[in-house]
């Protein structure tokens, strides 16, 4: 019986490779060896996986939108079939990270320092909620990105392959984002027309590459995309006429309330997000952001409670005309020491004192993915190098270039891929009124490959307070360092 079954897997995925090859693939190069892990994607497990681990009413809704993903992956290899290109490839590969976490953590801060306080307060707050409810809505509804094969994942990060599909993180984060600007570019009077119609021009371009992009690279379908696009606009629209009255009620009205709030809130965000029943790395730039929005509106608070900045909230000194270019170009350069020391010592000092407290107090924070300090018989010392190590491996592997050579992947590369592959093939002979009968494995499932790495609860808490940091250094600490340093 195995052997049959066996045999029906290894033919099913000749069927699928022969039909893969109507895609041209693109110019051969030295970087297209990259040879991909064996990790399974997320949300390509059987029905009776998710059927299992889901609230019925989650599983309900996986299975009322599975469909409609499905449906859409014969028009996405029409799309891929007639447009693919070597330099497309190349062009929408790199397009890719301007719409990554890791992108935006790095730019983020750039206007903090040059007296665009407010532009980077309502660019943190968008990204930050909108990391938040595209992750929270991936992992609760658990839904894969299209199949590949018949599709090509082109992609120069494995890290966004490991996440779920629905919704698009990058639709969100770009309509978000261009909304913003647009906003403000039409706003500043200090622009002129001519300047404002070439900076819309820009706009209009890094928008559609990265809309667009999503669908050519193969890694989101027409409804992960319009749902990260309607995410972005609400969370624009509610920072654009919400946003001054949540700032004033936040950092003025609660006054010493205020912090004990922010940092309840944002954590309860933490406290209810879905968890995933694969492993998926949403919860961890979740994370990540609402670290940043803790910092950045604590710190802000801070400017107004103090009065540091004349009770100004967003606005850091910097005059170009008093500091020239040479300090200029200090100040970016000085604002990264900051953050990149705080980064490298923070985490070896968080991961020291934190193991402890949690099993002297008996800290649990249950979540299906992670081990609880509290009641770990590993001791201290080795959850602190399994915490660190985790971490530093995460940011590694982020979803900024890593692998310049990988831009396309095809195939399936371990059972889960076959299964799925089989199901989608026997779904279109049916649709070309071919007679086939069920196939039906009956090895057992499949289980994820590599060594298992235990995760421990103490690194939630941990990647937060590190995050957090991350934004108080970028507002308060380079404030208080550029003035040391005279290039305030």
């Amino acid at each position: 019986m195995q052997s049959s079954s066996g045999s029906r897997m290894h033919e099913g995925s000749e069927t699928i490779s022969k039909r893969a090859t109507k895609i041209p693939p693109p110019t051969p190069t030295h970087t297209d060896s990259y040879v991909k892990d064996s990790t399974p994607e997320a949300g390509t497990g059987s029905n009776n996986h998710y059927k299992s681990k889901l609230s019925p009413f989650r599983y309900t809704l996986r299975s009322k939108c599975l469909p409609l993903i499905r449906a859409e992956n014969d028009i996405l290899l029409s799309v891929q079939t007639n447009l693919r290109n070597p330099w497309l490839d190349l062009y929408f590969a790199w397009t890719a990270n301007l719409a990554s976490h890791t992108f935006y953590v790095l730019m983020l801060p750039i206007p903090l320092w040059f007296g665009g306080g407010k532009l980077a307060r309502d660019l943190v707050h968008v990204l930050g909620l909108g990391i938040f409810f595209t992750g929270n809505l991936k992992d609760y509804l658990c839904l894969p990105r299209p199949r590949s094969p018949p599709l090509h994942r082109i992609t120069m990060s494995t890290y966004t392959a490991q996440e779920y599909g629905f919704p698009s993180s990058h639709s969100a984060n770009a309509t978000a984002v261009t909304l913003v600007f647009f906003h403000h570019i039409m706003n500043t009077e200090q622009i002129s027309g001519l300047g404002k119609i070439i900076l819309y021009v820009i706009l209009a371009i890094y928008y559609v590459s990265l809309i667009f992009g999503r669908i050519y690279c193969g890694m989101h379908g027409f409804f992960d995309v319009i749902t990260g696009a309607v995410l972005g606009i609400v969370l624009f629209l509610f920072r654009t006429y919400f946003g001054t009255t949540f700032d004033n009620l936040q950092l003025s009205t609660l006054g010493w309330f205020s912090p004990i709030l922010i940092i309840v809130g944002y954590v309860s965000l933490i406290h209810f997000h879905s968890e995933p029943v694969d492993d998926c790395p949403c919860f961890d730039d979740s994370v990540a952001f609402i670290g940043v929005l803790i910092g950045l509106d604590t710190s802000h608070w801070w400017f107004v409670r103090s009065g540091y900045l004349g009770g100004e909230i967003y606005a850091i000194p910097f005059n170009f005309a008093e500091l020239g270019i040479l300090k200029t170009c200090l100040r970016v350069i000085l604002g990264i020491v900051l953050v990149a020391t705080w980064k490298a010592i923070s985490k070896p000092i968080i991961f020291t004192i934190l193991p402890p407290v949690y099993k002297t107090v008996g800290v649990y924070l249950p979540r299906r993915n992670f081990e609880a300090t509290a009641f770990s018989t590993k001791t201290t010392r080795q959850i602190r190098s399994q915490s660190l190590s985790n971490m530093n491996r995460q940011e590694k592997n982020g979803d900024f270039i890593h692998t310049h050579g990988k831009r396309d992947d095809i195939g399936p590369e371990n059972d889960i891929d076959v299964y799925e592959m089989l199901d989608y093939e026997k779904e279109r002979r049916k649709s070309m009124d071919f007679d086939e009968p069920d196939i039906v494995p009956n090895s057992p499932s499949p289980v994820l490959s590599g060594v298992f790495r235990p995760r421990y609860d103490v690194e939630i808490v941990g990647r937060l307070i590190v995050y957090a940091g991350v934004a108080t250094f970028a507002t308060w600490g380079f404030t208080v360092a550029t003035e040391f340093t005279n290039l305030s």
